[in-house]
């Protein structure tokens, strides 16, 4: 998403995490757009200098190093993580600088800001007084249930995911040192630290971040090795990733500007910042002020010893600068390379496309769903564009879809996030296609995670109804409704249904999920789970099930394909392995199951079924993600293993109660997520299917975990394969796997730290064809002023294959 300079969305920039901090970024500017009188233009260029010392003031006590007297202000920081300090802090602000503000006043705010993105972000991602946080949920996941070493890795880690990402771009801090001390005595009524204290400590902690972005390359292996929770859902997780924290920074920034207004007597300020209320309504809390032990040694302390302290004293403040060598060091590392600064350019907006014939009679229109679009005052309340088709094809050229779609659809609810699946059905049975569109976080801003799902209905030659006709409901808390969805026909009465999947949800216990569908017509306008005709839950708690879906129409049935990528062997250690059900409806007993063979490997994690050849034999196969599969790469007789490099298996379907494995395509760099997405479509026009892998985080150069030559591939396999196997390890030269010696395509990514995905939005990379030539293709782009840039790919006159290049990971949705 290319952000307007008054959009009310945050970036990736603006958020960091629950354990170093939510960066205050785009949600500070669009608070002080609408108070203009309140703020200079020079307060507006220096809030991003402000943020970093806002957001990391508070763990200065529990990462202060011993010469700051380690552990002796603990109290104090946890102080600062919760409500009261901020109510505090507003009546000191109030009481000391009235309006209009002058400038040191400005940068006092914006401080706050920052730690009041601090405090709710930090609620979620260690699930402070809520369930099923981003740390809680990662050690179920990834840590056998313990939370203690999930914490451990995730409050260390994520600094680390983080910045593999993004780059530090402020070589420069400032502290409102005299305003804090007077704040900290208004709160306790005594003095509590000394102000050499404050400058000694946060001038360690910028030399140590300093240090740490440096590390960053030689770190991240350790931490993506023991989480791929963390790598993955470091963003996207519903409750405690970055888009939630997004969304909550944006709210607390919100009511902290309501209370610098009016003042707090009209609202309810419990210890929890996510249930501060200034409406009337008061949400029920708890008491949930605890200890996180952030502290993790002290890897700078020795250097800061030696290290001259470049800082400068103001009249109320003090300025701390990033040392020379520092910056030196910082401007050759090769995140600079990365054209797309984060400030700039969004990742979160999934786009979810669905190519399929709407309203122009006989050509495939492209729908593109926007979870993450927002506007003022209006976050992430996401939209879907319809681009109609002709004789000449889709648009060429760039296209601003805000105003040249040919039909935009909105949705209402505050962080719903409306657009993040979309299926197209005869949902009616009118003869006319209706579209289904999923926003899985609606009620995120009471905490509920319901989610539901929208059906708009067709008219005959005309467009979508501007609002939903049909409007489908989950009861259930963190339920997630509408994450995935499909058109498949579950009744057999030849027609499409609609399969709604949602990994999330409770299901009985705890994330299981869970899969519902709804049969053709209905006359009714609001539906719920209850009312679904065909329901299939997971077996056991945070199993993911119904993560991905796929189907295929066998005879006079069809056999639905269901992922639950996080599943584990309860009689075994191995985590995360994987599984995959298959299901001939209405029966809900499943006709197979497929396991993961590798711990971590995450079997399920995508899916497609379709017809191909298979050394000759036309078959009906299955093709399984396997996106955290460790491989095995071989240099001569050396062999070493590929952590998380992924894997690609075709199942055989002639026997679909009983499939069996026919070839494997394996990733050749570690952490490249091969496999993340899979998709079977016929490009060109043979009647059997091609076999489309992405490999999002893949990078050229083999001994590079983050910062390679090129990020992002997509593989496209001929339809008519010419043998089974281990495909990837029968290689031209001396190493293997070699995943590009047998694609017939291969498309690169041109920018470096960028993932690139099937399906979604992308700028336009090379395609290599046979023999390392490069395809002579089409680009035809799309440039998405709120999304991110889109192009198809123009494999023939008729052929159009629409890739991705997101930033997140994001369901794939072709119909």
């Amino acid at each position: 998403m290319c952000l307007r300079a008054r959009a009310s969305v945050p970036t990736t920039q603006s958020l960091h995490s629950g354990a170093r901090a939510a960066r205050l970024g785009l949600p500070y500017l669009s608070w002080t757009a609408t108070h203009p009188r309140n703020f200079s233009k020079d307060a507006l260029r220096s809030s991003q200098m402000l943020q970093g010392s806002g957001d990391i003031w508070w763990v200065l006590a529990t990462q202060c190093p011993a010469s700051c007297g380690l552990g002796a202000f603990h109290d104090v920081s946890e102080d600062t993580h919760w409500a009261p300090f901020l109510n505090t802090s507003v009546h000191y602000i109030r009481k000391n600088y009235p309006q209009p503000w002058e400038e040191g006043t400005e940068k006092l705010v914006a401080f706050l800001f920052g730690i009041a993105s601090h405090m709710v972000a930090d609620v979620s991602w260690h699930s402070l007084g809520i369930d099923q946080g981003f740390l809680r949920t990662m050690g179920a996941i990834d840590f056998h249930g313990s939370y203690s070493e999930a914490h451990d890795a995730g409050d260390f880690g994520n600094f680390y995911i983080y910045f593999s990402k993004a780059q530090m771009k402020n070589q420069m801090w400032y502290v409102p040192v005299k305003d804090l001390l007077a704040i900290y005595e208004d709160y306790y009524g005594r003095e509590v630290i000394t102000e050499d204290t404050i400058i000694d400590c946060t001038y360690l902690m910028f030399l140590e971040l300093q240090g740490e972005m440096l590390a960053i390359a030689k770190l991240f292996p350790s931490y993506a090795t023991k989480s791929p929770f963390l790598v993955e859902r470091f963003h996207e997780y519903f409750l405690g990733g970055v888009d939630d924290m997004a969304f909550w920074s944006n709210k607390i920034f919100q009511l902290t500007s309501h209370m610098l207004e009016t003042g707090t007597s009209g609202c309810f300020i419990p210890e929890n910042p996510l249930f501060i209320q200034c409406d009337g309504t008061h949400r029920k809390s708890y008491r949930i002020k605890q200890s996180k032990m952030e502290y993790h040694g002290n890897i700078t302390s020795s250097l800061a010893k030696t290290a001259e302290k470049n800082i400068n004293h103001t009249g109320k403040g003090v300025y701390f600068y990033m040392q020379s060598w520092a910056t030196v060091s910082l401007s050759k590392s090769p995140m600079k390379r990365n054209r797309c600064h984060l400030g700039k350019c969004v990742y979160f907006s999934l786009c979810s496309p669905a190519v399929t014939r709407t309203v122009s009679y006989g050509y495939e229109d492209l729908i593109v769903g926007a979870p993450g679009y927002s506007r003022l005052g209006h976050v992430q309340i996401g939209r879907v564009y319809i681009v109609y088709n002709n004789e000449s094809g889709l648009p060429h050229g760039n296209m601003n879809l805000d105003k040249k779609a040919d039909e935009v659809l909105e949705g209402s609810q505050p962080s719903g996030r409306f657009g993040s699946a979309v299926a197209v059905l005869d949902f009616n049975e009118d003869g006319v296609l209706d579209l289904a569109v999923g926003a899985p976080s609606v009620g995120s801003h009471h905490l509920t995670y319901k989610g539901s799902v929208y059906v708009f209905l067709g008219t005959e030659g005309s467009s979508f109804q501007n609002s939903p006709t049909i409007t489908i409901i989950c009861q259930e808390i963190y339920c997630n409704f509408g994450w995935s969805l499909l058109a498949a026909d579950i009744d057999g009465d030849g027609s499409n249904d609609l399969v709604i999947g949602s990994p999330y949800a409770p299901g009985g216990g705890k994330q299981r999920g869970f899969v519902a569908a709804f049969y053709s017509f209905s006359n009714r306008s609001l539906l719920s789970v209850l009312d679904a005709n065909w329901v299939v839950k997971g077996e056991m708690d945070y199993a993911w099930f119904g993560y991905s879906l796929s189907s295929l129409q066998l005879q006079n049935m069809t056999l639905l394909q269901i992922g639950s990528p996080t599943w584990k062997n309860c009689v075994g250690t191995k985590q995360n392995v994987g599984k995959v059900y298959g299901y001939n409806p209405p029966s809900t007993l499943n006709q197979f199951a497929l396991f993961g063979d590798k711990e971590m490997g995450k079997l399920g994690s995508s899916l497609a079924s379709g017809f191909l050849s298979v050394e000759g034999i036309p078959r009906q196969v299955l093709v399984v993600g396997a996106p955290t599969r460790d491989s095995t790469s071989r240099i001569a007789f050396i062999s070493s293993v590929l952590h998380q490099a992924g894997s690609a298996l075709m199942y055989d379907l002639r026997d679909s109660s009983k499939p069996s494995l026919l070839s494997i395509f394996s990733g050749d760099r570690r952490f490249s997520r091969f496999g993340g997405d899979v998709h079977l479509r016929d490009l060109d026009n043979d009647g059997l299917d091609e076999v489309v892998v992405a490999s999002p985080l893949r990078t050229e150069d083999i001994t590079s975990v983050l910062y390679g030559a090129q990020a992002g591939r997509i593989y496209i396999y001929n339809g008519n394969q010419s043998i089974s196997g281990e495909v990837t390890n029968n290689c031209k030269s001396w190493m293997s796997p070699c995943p590009e010696d047998w694609a017939q395509y291969v498309l690169i990514s041109p920018e470096v730290s960028r993932k690139i995905k099937i399906w979604e939005c992308c700028d336009h990379g090379e395609i290599w064809g046979k023999g390392k030539k490069k395809a002579q293709l089409q680009f035809a782009s799309m440039c998405l002023a709120n999304l991110c840039q889109h192009h198809f790919i123009i494999l023939s006159s008729h052929i159009t294959l629409f890739i991705s290049k997101c930033h997140s990971l994001g369901n794939i949705i072709p119909i």
